[in-house]
């Protein structure tokens, strides 16, 4: 069942910061209902006590996904305050309201199993101790609460988000604030401390501590399935570096690794599909002619290489590989990389491989900052490798436009955005989106092709993209004709 907690901002702005004051705390924390839920609740320092134990309850459960409205930053303001702790002088302050669409409502659905009694008891009480809450956010975010016990999580909707969390907290996301175990008790402990500031005559007393929670990443909307790879070898001088120009060598020599794996293990349930088909379909992402005929959404795995980014010195090469699968196929992938981990990677025709290179999963629990990079959420996105557009753009703005848009309606994205293009990549060091480059021997030539391609994609226009959306949305983002295999990836700009 789901507990579905909410809150009603009687005004269309909501002034909350994240942990650190930098940055508006959008989506609303959980945690910061939690606090809430005890302030509406508290008479002085008594608090009843079935509704602390329903709390306690409450810390114990995974996180909620929230559903919030979209949302845009507002003006930031500079304003003075009262410092509390050295009488009449003032400090700063900074006002960064978040502005909402209209759609005020806020929601936190935990999920809980009904069978134990005691759980649905504590359900009860915070359905009904939501109902006190008077303010979300600051003191001037005025609010209603509301509860109820329902079947399922609320829809999104045009103008509503939803947020998810992720499986494990050390992986990329958005940090929220969620309660866990002890916080009640380190809240009523702040209260305390903040009551007794002033025990001593001609000095404050600042808090010892702060609260106890837990930052846990959550992601806007639900990220595809990805696994990432690090390409190693057996050179113990010279780490694994493949050139970029030729990333897509890596995404086939990976893509031939799958097939030929999967032939001789696939998985059991291929939801009425034959082994070989779901091979030559899915893992190879060869469209069979009947399924052009018939027009059948096709679906397959995506090899996509990835360069390496970040500080303005680091080597652009090839180092990593993730694998990308369609919502929903969780089972599928994690099939398919369980089996080519530590698995040795076979040369291609015209390529070449230094002796004992293989793949070696990345955990989702580690930090990686060259994964994280390209699955992080964020507002802003830009393109490492071109965007190879559907179709040419004969050197038209208009119809590259056009292009762009047909572009990132078939890759599936279909959140409200904005965006720009240039031949050259936001990132130092990346390639330019242009087909050929000079030959430094002989600058009258164009011979020498700045990313090797597919045959089937050589004459369609390419660009590198800048993409704003309205709300931060989750990676991996690949975009354009050449997404399975590497073009058109996207990273998060911070």
């Amino acid at each position: 069942m789901i507990l579905l907690l909410s809150v009603r901002l009687l005004d269309g702005r909501f002034h909350g910061l994240a942990a650190n004051g930098d940055r508006p705390n959008w989506p609303p924390s959980c945690f910061r209902l939690f606090q809430a839920i005890i302030a509406g609740n508290a008479r002085g320092e008594s608090i009843p006590p079935h509704v602390v134990e329903a709390l306690k309850w409450l810390e114990t459960l995974p996180p909620p996904v929230i559903v919030a409205p979209a949302s845009k930053p507002g003006r930031v303001t500079l304003t003075y305050v009262l410092n509390n702790t050295e009488g009449r002088s003032r400090t700063q302050k900074f006002l960064r309201p978040t502005l909402l669409n209209g759609d005020r409502l806020i929601e936190f659905a935990w999920q809980y199993d009904p069978a134990e009694r005691i759980a649905q008891n504590h359900a009860d009480v915070l359905v009904d101790a939501v109902r006190h809450v008077r303010a979300f956010g600051w003191g001037i975010d005025l609010a209603t609460g509301h509860g109820a016990i329902q079947k399922q999580v609320p829809e999104p909707s045009e103008s509503r988000r939803r947020f998810f969390p992720r499986q494990h907290s050390e992986e990329p996301g958005t940090e929220i604030r969620v309660p866990r175990e002890g916080s009640m008790d380190s809240l009523r402990e702040c209260y305390r401390q903040y009551l007794g500031r002033f025990a001593a005559r001609d000095s404050t007393l600042l808090e010892s501590g702060g609260p106890l929670y837990q930052p846990w990443p959550y992601t806007a909307g639900t990220a595809r399935p990805t696994i990432v790879f690090k390409i190693e070898c057996d050179d113990e001088v010279k780490p694994f570096s493949y050139p970029q120009s030729k990333l897509v060598h890596v995404a086939g020599m990976v893509r031939h690794l799958a097939r030929e794996t999967m032939k001789k293990n696939p998985p059991h349930d291929l939801r009425g599909r034959g082994p070989a088909e779901w091979v030559e379909s899915y893992v190879a992402g060869h469209r069979s002619p009947q399924d052009k005929a018939d027009d059948v959404l096709h679906t397959q795995l995506s090899y996509v290489p990835m360069q390496s980014i970040g500080s303005p010195n680091t080597d652009p090469g090839v180092r990593r590989v993730m694998i990308v699968a369609p919502i929903g196929d969780e089972a599928w992938l994690e099939h398919v990389a369980s089996r080519l981990d530590g698995a040795l990677l076979k040369p291609l025709p015209n390529t070449t491989l230094p002796p004992g290179t293989r793949l070696e999963r990345i955990d989702n629990k580690r930090k990686d900052g060259v994964r994280d990079a390209y699955l992080n959420d964020s507002v802003t996105w830009a393109s490492v490798t071109p965007v190879i557009l559907p179709g040419h753009n004969d050197h038209k703005p208009e119809k590259t436009r056009k292009l762009i848009e047909k572009a990132l309606a078939q890759s599936g994205i279909d959140q409200p955005c904005e965006f720009e293009w240039s031949a050259f990549s936001h990132f130092r060091k990346m390639l330019p989106a242009h087909k050929y480059r000079k030959d430094q021997s002989n600058p009258a030539k164009k011979i020498l092709i700045n990313y090797i391609r597919p045959d089937h994609l050589l004459e369609q226009s390419a660009v590198h993209l800048k993409v704003i959306f309205t709300d931060a949305i989750p990676g991996p983002l690949t975009i354009g004709a050449g997404r399975h295999c590497g073009f058109g990836l996207m990273a998060a700009i911070d």
